[in-house]
């Protein structure tokens, strides 16, 4: 579980006012109601988002990069990939900061403040599936759609037709944490960050959901990983020379009752070691993703 940074503190306890609740995950975004929504359950210790740590500023554009951001907090607060010119894939516990005509959704920038196209929110889509499974942070399902109020003329990204096997390359983005300190306003980027993973076995993660998540860590055995700030955001791995969408950043992998002590940061494990991560598979999802999105969606197939 990542903790959220002191400075969105203040937007995280705004909601909690309301009557909404922190979910307990990777970045435990405030889930809010959309109409028709069920209530939400309440926070566990350490909730926050995740971001990347051990990466580096982006050498290469990706129009498919999204930024959700709160208009009355600037600021980037979880990720997500463009996979249709309207149409947003993410993580589900992100939902508390998608809320129409108060999330900006910048798509394909570099630059988490200026720089992409601008949109707002017309809908939001969770999966069915959605649940915490317990209050240590475990999940399942965590994924959801996003549909922008227009569409935006940016490329976007294929949704893999599979993940690919353990042991391949990977790659992940996101504007979260670049250092463990979520106090030291350094540590968060302005750049846009990518860092070269791969896929581990599902052994080395706690609690995945085996075939509905990604079990992932650095491609050269270091301390990097996500962390606080990159909720959403895409793992991609290249395909026939072009990047195609697998997972959307979910939460910490490594043992949740350890971590509660103080035994790891985001990028250790709780003996000092390399961490991993969980991804949502979301080509696992691509049926449900498909049934909503449409045409569009197999027409960029």
């Amino acid at each position: 579980m990542f903790k959220a940074t002191r400075r969105r503190s203040a937007v995280l306890a705004a909601f909690m006012v309301a009557g909404l609740a922190l979910a307990p995950a990777a970045t435990a975004a405030v889930t809010a109601a959309a109409p028709g929504a069920g209530a939400v359950t309440a926070a566990a210790p350490g909730a926050g988002r995740p971001a990347i740590i051990g990466g580096r500023d982006v050498k290469e554009p990706y129009s498919f990069m999204v930024s959700f951001q709160l208009r009355r907090e600037p600021g980037h607060h979880c990720g997500g990939s463009l996979i249709a010119s309207d149409w947003v894939v993410t993580a589900a516990h992100c939902k508390g900061l998608m809320r129409p005509g108060r999330t900006q959704v910048r798509v394909g920038s570099l630059e988490k403040g200026k720089g992409g196209e601008v949109a707002s929110i017309k809908r939001v889509v969770t999966h069915p599936g959605w649940r915490q499974r317990g209050g240590h942070g475990e999940q399942q399902s965590d994924i959801m759609l996003v549909q922008l109020d227009r569409k935006v003329s940016l490329q976007p990204i294929r949704v893999a037709a599979d993940p690919g096997k353990v042991g391949q390359p990977t790659r992940v983005i996101g504007w979260g944490l670049v250092c463990e300190d979520g106090e030291d306003p350094a540590c968060e980027p302005r750049q846009l960050q990518e860092l070269d993973t791969v896929r581990v076995t599902d052994g080395k993660c706690s609690d995945l959901a085996r075939g509905a998540e990604l079990c992932t860590g650095d491609s050269r055995g270091r301390a990097a990983s996500a962390c606080n700030g990159d909720s959403g955001g895409p793992q991609i791995r290249m395909v026939a020379g072009r990047w195609e969408l697998i997972g959307a950043t979910s939460r910490d992998g490594d043992d949740y009752e350890d971590r509660r002590d103080g035994g790891a940061g985001c990028s250790t494990n709780p003996d000092g070691g390399p961490g991993v991560g969980i991804w949502t598979d979301v080509t696992h999802y691509r049926s449900w993703i498909d049934g909503i999105v449409g045409a569009e969606l197999r027409n960029a197939s």
